[in-house]
């Protein structure tokens, strides 16, 4: 099931580039003052605050899948992938922690900063409806305000250090030199904006179906543990413990029974999703030259092998994200999520073929590869970019290791913590908690916990950031070149460039 966000981009466009610095200032028709003034355009400006979740894979002439950019920074793709070191080469100097401003992802940032300026717009022109009631009032701006966490999450994790603000800058009352704010005082302000969402009766338990992909109470609770666990700020555990519990104990969600599954048409939005990024493929609009429009991913494509030839797959690709073998190994033989979520082309293709590209393992990401008829109704002009495969961005399991988590660093109860811990297990065996095996059964110690997080989370842009705040990062990630003082990206050259020299690049 989906809720097709249809954007109207003449509300705020970003599309192309301007001679300010932080590239946020519409482009286009900057909304006239009579723009919020019913509650039906406040709508269209909240829906057009969600359409950037939708460009986190390709803008500005830039492949940047979120979940793959993280995850060739950890150590479960084989390397990059793609024709030659030449095909993205931004992608493979991440990958082995040789990043330079000049090459930095300035497609990704401006999408982000997009969803900011959005949300900005949003918070700070509700008050133009002035027929609203209060639920609507306070509901709109929950959801807003969680967007712009959303937007500034990600851009806090990947850069740290980053222009922040609240107000949009139009070069008139607010300048375009956004001041730079350290990455503790980013936080800070991302978790001013997640305390308001999560305020109790802010945001619906849930959304009606036409609603789908809005955030929900419990959608900004797992974006709140996100980014209290990556700062590690024990003082909030607690309160992270005690929301983790509430989703537990809600009987919303559950374990969906069958992980291969969860990829799947029949699994989006099912009992297991707190939170997706929706796609569609129809209407499928997006294009190479409007990538912004309401339509599909171009993910599948970008995963699926290159020259593919044969029927378990859609089609070909472009043979990015070999997958580390060493990662396929670390599961039980009996784990259902080693083959389903990852496939072993020899083994579950026989007869079909492909053209390897660089690293490649003969392995690949099988949770967003592109499958039979993942764009059977499509009806644009860019098949390969318009895949309807959702973005599983929260999923329940990641609230039951958290809460394990939880329990085992603030000593709360360490058998919670392992039964917590074990229905995860449980699943990926093929059975349940209550009729598990002693000896399939793990107390939750904290190297335990990293590792089922590993393992259930496998290549969807986790990993990474569970390495540093575990500690492991330094170890792990040695050989690729990591180094505590390469925790942060280097800051687009661009963007340096036209910040007057206001804007401080990171240590890389």
């Amino acid at each position: 099931m989906k809720k097709i966000f249809a954007i109207a981009l003449t509300l705020v466009s970003l599309t192309s580039c301007t001679s300010e610095w932080l590239d946020v200032k519409p482009t286009t028709t900057t909304p006239a003052d009579n723009a919020y003034t019913t509650e039906a355009k406040l709508d269209n400006a909240l829906v057009a605050a969600y359409a950037p979740l939708q460009w986190l894979d390709f803008t500005y002439s830039e492949y940047h899948p979120y979940q793959f950019v993280c995850d060739i920074l950890a150590d479960d793709y084989n390397g990059v992938g793609g024709s030659s070191e030449g095909d993205i080469p931004w992608l493979h100097l991440t990958n082995r922690y040789q990043l330079n401003a000049e090459q930095a992802p300035i497609g990704l940032w401006n999408s982000l900063y997009a969803g900011v300026y959005r949300a900005n717009l949003v918070i700070n022109n509700i008050g133009q409806c002035e027929k609203l009631s209060e639920s609507k009032r306070i509901r709109v701006l929950a959801e807003a305000h969680a967007l712009r966490a959303y937007y500034y999450n990600i851009l806090w994790k990947l850069w740290g250090n980053i222009p922040y603000f609240t107000v949009n800058p139009d070069g008139e009352g607010v300048a375009y030199i956004v001041p730079q704010m350290k990455a503790d005082d980013v936080y800070a302000k991302i978790m001013e904006d997640l305390d308001f969402a999560t305020t109790p009766g802010y945001l619906p338990d849930a959304v009606p179906v036409s609603e789908v992909g809005h955030f929900n109470k419990y959608a900004a609770y797992m974006l709140r543990a996100d980014v209290v666990m990556n700062k590690c700020d024990e003082s909030k555990y607690q309160s992270v413990l005690t929301q983790m519990n509430e989703i537990i104990n809600s009987r919303i969600y559950a374990l969906y029974p069958d992980y291969a599954a969860l990829w799947t048409d029949a699994a989006e939005w099912c009992c297991e999703s707190i939170f997706e990024v929706n796609y569609s493929d129809n209407p499928s609009n997006r294009t190479w030259d409007n990538p912004f429009a309401p339509g599909g991913t171009i993910i599948p494509t970008f995963l699926c092998p290159d020259s593919y030839k044969g029927t378990k797959l859609a089609s070909e690709g472009y043979g990015f994200g070999p997958v580390n073998p060493e990662l396929y190994n670390a599961y039980d033989s009996r784990d259902i999520r080693r083959d389903g979520g990852i496939l072993n082309f020899a083994a579950k293709c026989p007869g079909d073929s492909y053209t390897p590209r660089v690293a490649d393992s003969g392995y690949f990401n099988y949770k967003y590869i592109a499958r039979n008829g993942g764009n059977s109704e499509f009806v644009g002009t860019d098949r390969e970019f318009n895949f309807r495969n959702n973005i599983r961005v929260y999923r329940y399991s990641r609230a039951l290791l958290l809460a394990s988590e939880l329990n085992v660093r603030l000593n709360v109860s360490q058998s919670r913590a392992d039964d917590l811990l074990n229905m995860v297990r449980a699943r990926a065996l093929g059975t349940i908690l209550s009729e598990m095996s002693a000896a399939d059964r793990k107390p939750a110690t904290l190297d335990n916990i990293l590792n089922e997080y590993r393992l259930e989370f496998a290549l969807e842009g986790y990993r990474f950031f569970d390495l540093v705040r575990f500690g492991k990062a330094e170890e792990v990630l040695a050989a690729k070149g990591y180094t505590a003082k390469k925790r942060y990206l280097p800051i687009p050259q661009s963007e340096i460039d036209r910040s007057e020299g206001t804007l401080i690049q990171n240590p890389y």
